[in-house]
């Protein structure tokens, strides 16, 4: 389930990708494709060493006393039905510790309130272009670490409460309890959803474990530089078929008055959308040269195809470095076919 910005986001960029292609098809039949890079540097698919699996042993089960809900608690945002939130649990002791599955998740302290009910929801893929530890690290989780509890909480009606002129005083915190004798932990929250289906339940969905994004890093380059999405191979159009790898290229030119360098290769987010997953790699940039003012230099890429996407045009996304400086992006239509 995506975020209502990421929704929105991927609704704007497929209609603009929907414009781009009419306009592109119109103007590649008038005067040809422009003539192909005269040097791409290969695609290696190199896996940062931050993601790559991880498979250590397991750890011992959690316990609520190893852990620290991180910051100010679930900051629930209203959804279509109630609010959804999240809350980062901190591992504060001195060795790893397991925290996978779905604990329980109950609202407690208020003097009236309506029964409850717990219903498990999916994992959550995260939003392009955000960028998680592996899931191997709930295996372990390192102290000093997070893991990252989502919730979505609906109706809550208190009994009475249409009828009555006390004010009614709300739960006093979220009770998140592991397994079976290892403990609870109460967080905070910021807001009660709204009453919407009288003398029901109260609903409070619960995702399994995920892990949290990976920290910020320095951005790459503070230069102004500029990304699109071309054909790969000489080939006019961007193609891809289902269940197989396509390749594309990416073209970075250096619209800024001094030479970019790669100090570091950054990472890259890659996203096939609606049915693709956020990818992640390192930029192929080992062997690259500085780009030039006026620059470009050209750099091949590869996305997985699901065997699920949608035939016809995909949106194609991709941003380099989004942990840290979250540019330069491009977007582009992909048709894919059986």
């Amino acid at each position: 389930m995506t975020s209502p910005e990421a929704r929105a986001r991927l609704a704007a960029a497929l209609a603009l990708i929907g414009a781009a292609g009419v306009a592109g098809c119109s103007s590649a039949h008038a005067t040809g494709a422009p003539p192909p890079p005269r040097h791409i540097i290969a695609w290696d698919g190199a896996v940062p060493g931050q993601l790559q699996a991880q498979h250590g042993a397991l750890a011992a089960w959690c316990r609520a006393s190893q852990l620290r809900v991180a910051d100010s608690g679930f900051q629930l945002v209203a959804g279509v039905s109630g609010g959804t939130g999240a809350v980062a649990l901190r591992n504060t002791g001195r060795l790893p510790c397991r925290l996978t599955g779905r604990p329980t998740v109950r609202l407690v302290g208020a003097p009236r309130a309506p029964a409850q009910r717990q219903v498990g929801l999916p994992a959550q893929a995260p939003a392009f272009p955000e960028v998680l530890e592996p899931a191997a690290t709930l295996r372990a989780l390192p102290p000093g670490s997070a893991a990252i509890l989502a919730i979505q909480w609906s109706n809550w009606c208190v009994p009475g409460a249409a009828g009555s002129r006390e004010p009614q005083e709300p739960p006093k915190a979220v009770r998140i309890t592991l397994g079976k004798g290892l403990g609870s932990l109460d967080a905070n929250y910021n807001a009660v959803p709204p009453c919407e289906t009288p003398r029901q339940p109260s609903t409070i969905g619960v995702r399994p474990f995920a892990t949290a994004p990976l920290p910020g890093t320095r951005p790459w380059t503070t230069a102004n530089v500029k990304a699109t999405i071309q054909p790969a191979g000489g080939t006019t159009a961007l193609t891809g078929t289902r269940g197989h790898l396509a390749r594309y290229v990416i073209r970075l030119r250096n619209a800024s008055p001094a030479p970019v360098r790669f100090a570091r290769c950054p990472l890259l987010a890659e996203q096939l959308a609606p049915a693709g997953q956020t990818e992640v790699h390192q930029l192929n940039c080992h062997a690259a040269r500085p780009i030039p003012p006026g620059g470009s230099l050209y750099f091949e890429m590869s996305i997985h195809v699901p065997a699920s996407a949608p035939l016809g045009k995909n949106g194609l996304f991709w941003q380099l470095d989004p942990t840290g400086a979250q540019y330069p992006e491009a977007v582009s239509g992909l048709a894919v076919s059986g």
